[in-house]
């Protein structure tokens, strides 16, 4: 059995949009570009975070060290108040702290440092050091701390067994006073304290992170939300274009049937003018033709009559003459007026000049005329309307503004023909074209320029009148695709 394919159908079906060529909507292009942020935030803020974490531990194991030290030590060292160096017994108690009590576990090396950068206890005791800017510190009563790499002069021997330490340096104040008389330099290790400042930065970092995240999730939500009703929006004003547009190519086809309807409609009504034309002279011009010719005879016998019904009978007869003469030129312009000469050979500009030399020889007056870029070729209901237009207004010209200053002016614009007839009448109120029966002709000129699509408007003030036409070269002829 063979397959059998709908139109459009494949064999092998397609695949959708990779992740790569997916366009990207607003809620994926905000997970990426946050996410970024949230992770250069992150390392930014945990940095800094763990910085002041660092800090502050140190500082405040420092402070509790200092306080620490100072109570064991501070009684030793009053004696700097009246000399500059510290007495055997001095030294021999301080010995005796580092080395009998828990302060010796706590402090791995200590030096006590007099004024002016002398050591006086320590494993540099009796040397002189310039005084570094910690040093400083502590001698204007500060408490000064950092994890040091031993790179002083005074820690050769502390370089060698350790690689960091914890150097604190703690004013000794004479008692009973803030008076500095000693700094006292001494070290810590650095395990236990690096172990609580790593402990304390991971804590952050998980803190940091966890808010930095649930706030991530919550915002990414929302996004989420938004681009969701920004999607289905979106896909509601497609279809909705989508039904506009088709809604619009019916309208388009629909007018255009109607535009072909009412050309088609004007092409018979001219047919039907030509047939009613040519039964005007072949029908009823003809038998009052024939009935001038009765009278004539019937003149001759009126003579055969006496005086007083001669006399009437001429008369009569006179007045039949008179009456079927005037019929007869009433049909022969009526029949002139609805035939059309034959436009079909003829060329736009040709088709307008007829117009104008018609009414010209039909009244005499003159018309000016002016061309512009005309095309050759136009369709036949354009030429048609155009011819119709012109005559109808220059004869309106003729009867109400006496034919003064009369002009035809044509030019094309873009897929379009601008059309003007003007005199230089008296004018008259536009507004009431529709509404007066004398102005009729007016409103046949509308209809007929509006069933090709086109546009009419008349102008007038004071004095003159401008009948204006826009016409679309674009209208085809029905007439002429029939056989």
């Amino acid at each position: 059995m063979a397959l059998r394919l709908l139109p459009g159908a494949s064999l092998f079906p397609r695949r959708g949009p990779s992740l790569i060529t997916r366009p990207w909507n607003l809620a994926r292009q905000y997970s990426l570009a946050s996410l970024l942020v949230l992770l250069l935030s992150l390392l930014l803020i945990g940095w800094w975070v763990g910085r002041q974490i660092e800090v502050g531990v140190t500082h405040r194991a420092a402070a509790a060290a200092a306080l620490y030290v100072e109570n064991f030590i501070v009684t030793h060292l009053q004696g700097l108040k009246r000399q500059r160096w510290l007495s055997a017994r001095e030294k021999a108690e301080l010995e005796r702290l580092f080395t009998t009590t828990p302060l010796g576990h706590e402090i791995v090396s200590i030096k006590v440092w007099g004024p002016g950068g002398r050591v006086v206890y320590g494993d540099e005791a009796g040397r002189t050091f310039s005084v570094g800017e910690d040093q400083a510190r502590a001698w204007k009563g500060e408490v000064s701390s950092d994890i040091s790499d031993l790179t002083d002069a005074e820690n050769v021997n502390l370089k060698a067994k350790h690689h960091r330490l914890l150097e604190i340096y703690a004013p000794m104040r004479l008692e009973g006073s803030d008076r500095v008389i000693a700094v006292a330099e001494f070290y810590q290790s650095v395990v236990p304290l690096e172990r609580a400042i790593r402990q304390a930065q991971i804590e952050s970092w998980l803190l940091v992170g966890a808010v930095l995240l649930l706030a991530y999730l919550l915002l990414l939500g929302l996004v989420r939300r938004g681009s969701d009703t920004i999607a289905h929006q979106q896909a509601a004003l497609g279809a909705q274009l989508a039904e506009q547009r088709a809604l619009m190519i019916q309208n388009a086809e629909l007018h255009d049937r109607v535009q072909r309807a009412a050309t088609r409609i004007a092409e018979l009504h001219e047919r039907v003018m030509e047939r009613v034309s040519s039964g005007l002279h072949d029908g009823p011009a003809q038998d009052v033709s024939y009935a001038l010719l009765r009278l004539d005879s019937l003149s001759a016998r009126t003579e055969r009559l006496e005086s007083p019904y001669r006399e009437q009978a001429e008369q009569d007869l006179a007045a039949l003459e008179r009456s079927l003469t005037g019929a007869m030129r009433a049909m022969r312009d009526l029949a002139t007026e609805v035939r059309l000469p034959a436009l079909h050979a003829l060329t736009l500009e040709e088709t307008l000049e007829r117009a104008v030399r018609d009414h010209h020889n039909r009244t005499g007056s003159e018309v000016g005329t002016h061309w512009a870029g005309l095309p050759q070729q136009a369709p036949l209901p354009v030429k048609i309307t155009a011819f119709r237009v012109v005559r109808e207004a220059l004869s309106n010209a003729y009867k109400h503004a006496g034919g003064q200053a009369q002009w035809v002016r044509a030019r094309a614009l873009e897929n379009a023909l601008l059309l003007e007839v003007s005199d230089g009448g008296a004018g008259f109120d536009p507004s009431v074209i529709d509404l007066e029966g004398s102005r009729l002709g007016f409103m046949g000129m509308r209809e007929r320029v509006e069933s090709l699509g086109g546009a009419f408007a008349v102008y007038s003030a004071s004095s003159g009148t401008r009948v204006q036409v826009h016409l679309p070269l674009t209208v085809r002829s029905t007439l002429e695709e029939t056989p």
